[in-house]
C-alpha cells in the first residue's frame, strides 16, 4: 500500500511540475545527442532545453501573493496556488549551425531548423557522423512536447510576525520511485511599507508592501542510453559500460523580488505588482554514456564511454529597472477561505490560481 501510494504521488507531482508524463520519453531521447561527445551533446541541447528550463523558472517565481496586506502577528494562512508559465512561440524551434559542430552534420543542410522542448513531437533533422573515413546515421532530433505551457504547482504558509513583517515558506518533501526523485522548498518575506508613508498610512482600502523570495528544486531522472541508440551497436567497444547509471539532475533556482500594491474590499481584493524574477537551472548529465570516435589508429571508428559528460547552466530574467514584470489579479475571500487568480506579464508570462485558507 505504502509503495502505491508513492507511485501515485511521484506520478502526481510529475505531472504538476513538467505538466507531461511524455517528458521521460524525450529525456531518453536528449542523451541520443551524446552520440559525438559531449562538445557537441552541449552545442544540440542547451537551445533544445533551455525554453523550458527558463518557462520552468518563471513558474516557480510566481504565486508568492494574492494581497499586499501582511498578517497580523500571529495570523496564517495556507494556499495551494497552481502555476503555468507560457513559452513564446519564437523559443518552440532553432536553426542547427554545422560550423558549430566538430564530428556530427545534417545529413541536409538545407534542413536545418529542429523543434526545441516546445516545439512539434515530430523528429527534427537527421543528423549524421562526420569522422575521416566514416560516416553514417547518428540520430534524428528529437521532437518536442507540443504545447508552450509549463506548470508548476505548491503549497505555500505564510505567518505573521511583527511590525508589519510575513514569513512565507513553501515546500515538498523529496518524493522518491526507483531511481527517479523530485523535491523543492521555498523561503520568502513581505514587509507593509505603508505603515512607514505619513500620508498613506490611515487610509483603509489601500494597502503597499514589497516582497522577496526563493525557490529550490531538485529532480533526478533515471536515463538510460545504448550504443543501439546512436546507430552504433556493431563497433567494437559496445560493451565497455553497462549504460545503466546514467541520470539526469536538474536543479533550479529562482529568485523574486516585488513593489505589490493592493485594494482591500470586504470580499474582492485587487492586487498588482512590478519585479523581476531571476532563474537559474543547472543541468547534469552523470553516469557513463556511449560515444562513437576513432581508434587510435586514427582509421576505425570504435565505442567509447564518456563519465558525467554535460554540466551547463541556463540562466533568465524576466523584469528589471528599466522593463519590470508586471503581476495583475483578484482575490476573492468568503470568510476564512480565498480564492485568487492573477497573471504576470513577461518574457515568459505566467498564469496562476490558488484556492487558500487564511486567518489573521
Amino acid at each position: 500500500m505504502r509503495k502505491t501510494y508513492k507511485t501515485k504521488l511521484l506520478l502526481f507531482a510529475t505531472v504538476l511540475l513538467f505538466g507531461h508524463a511524455s517528458l521521460f520519453a524525450q529525456i531518453e531521447l536528449i542523451g541520443s545527442m551524446m552520440a559525438a561527445g559531449p562538445e557537441d551533446a552541449q552545442t544540440l541541447l542547451q537551445p533544445y532545453i533551455t525554453p523550458a528550463a527558463n518557462a520552468f523558472g518563471a513558474a516557480l517565481g510566481s504565486g508568492w501573493y494574492n494581497t499586499a496586506e501582511t498578517h497580523k502577528l500571529g495570523g496564517f494562512d495556507i494556499t495551494f496556488t497552481a502555476n503555468a508559465a507560457i513559452i513564446p512561440d519564437k523559443y518552440e524551434t532553432f536553426d542547427i549551425d554545422n560550423s558549430k559542430l566538430t564530428s556530427l552534420t545534417l545529413n541536409d543542410p538545407l534542413s536545418a531548423e529542429t523543434p526545441t522542448v516546445a516545439g512539434s513531437k515530430d523528429f527534427g533533422p537527421q543528423m549524421d557522423y562526420t569522422f575521416d573515413g566514416y560516416s553514417g546515421r547518428a540520430f534524428d532530433m528529437p521532437g518536442g512536447l507540443n504545447s508552450n505551457y509549463v506548470p508548476s504547482a505548491m503549497v505555500q504558509a505564510g505567518i505573521g510576525l511583527i511590525k508589519g513583517t510575513e514569513v512565507m515558506i513553501r515546500y515538498m518533501p523529496n518524493v522518491k520511485y526507483k531511481e527517479n526523485e523530485l523535491g523543492f522548498w521555498g523561503i520568502g518575506g513581505k514587509h507593509d511599507i505603508k505603515q512607514w508613508i505619513p500620508g498613506l498610512k490611515k487610509l483603509p482600502v489601500l494597502q503597499l508592501s514589497v516582497m522577496y523570495g526563493y525557490t529550490k528544486l531538485h529532480t533526478y531522472i533515471d536515463v538510460n542510453v545504448d550504443p543501439d541508440d546512436i546507430n552504433a551497436g556493431s563497433l567494437p567497444g559496445a560493451d565497455v559500460s553497462t549504460w545503466d547509471n546514467q541520470k539526469m539532475k536538474m536543479i533550479t533556482q529562482s529568485h523574486t523580488a516585488n513593489i505589490i500594491v493592493s485594494a482591500n474590499l470586504p470580499v474582492v481584493c485587487f492586487y498588482g505588482g512590478l519585479g523581476f524574477v531571476s532563474t537559474k537551472t543547472n543541468l547534469k548529465l552523470e553516469g557513463d554514456y556511449p560515444y562513437v570516435d576513432l581508434d587510435t589508429d586514427g582509421i576505425t571508428p570504435i565505442i567509447k564511454a564518456y563519465t558525467d559528460p554535460i554540466d551547463m547552466e541556463i540562466k533568465n530574467q524576466d523584469g528589471g529597472i528599466t522593463k519590470p514584470r508586471f503581476n495583475a489579479g483578484m482575490r476573492l475571500k468568503f470568510a476564512f477561505v480565498t480564492l485568487h487568480f492573477d497573471y504576470s506579464w513577461a518574457n515568459y508570462s505566467v498564469m496562476s490560481a490558488g484556492l487558500g485558507f487564511t486567518f489573521r
